[in-house]
């Protein structure tokens, strides 16, 4: 069980820093998030391990939340016809 407490550790430091450095793409972005949220998974599995209910909440938020970054992904997509950060910041002109 210690590996997996080093695995979500590592899982919430990579994706902390891959979501608060300066990204030029959205898709990194919400990988960041992603992987912020297995490491979240990882590291209350191995401390809750009776807590079947709160791993599934956790699960099915980590779900929701890869749902919303893809329907907004696409859109932008469609909008903008990229996913840079810098055609989100501009008006259009």
């Amino acid at each position: 069980m210690v590996w997996m407490k080093l695995l979500g550790v590592f899982l919430m430091s990579a994706g902390f820093l891959l979501t608060f450095r300066m990204n030029k793409h959205l898709l990194c972005l919400f990988v960041g998030l992603e992987m912020m949220s297995l490491g979240l998974l990882f590291i209350t599995h191995s401390l809750l391990t009776n807590s079947f209910w709160l791993i599934l909440l956790i699960l099915c938020l980590a779900v929701c939340e890869a749902s919303v970054c893809l329907a907004l992904l696409v859109s932008v997509m469609r909008l903008r016809g990229d996913d840079l950060m810098s055609s989100l910041l501009s008006d259009g002109r």
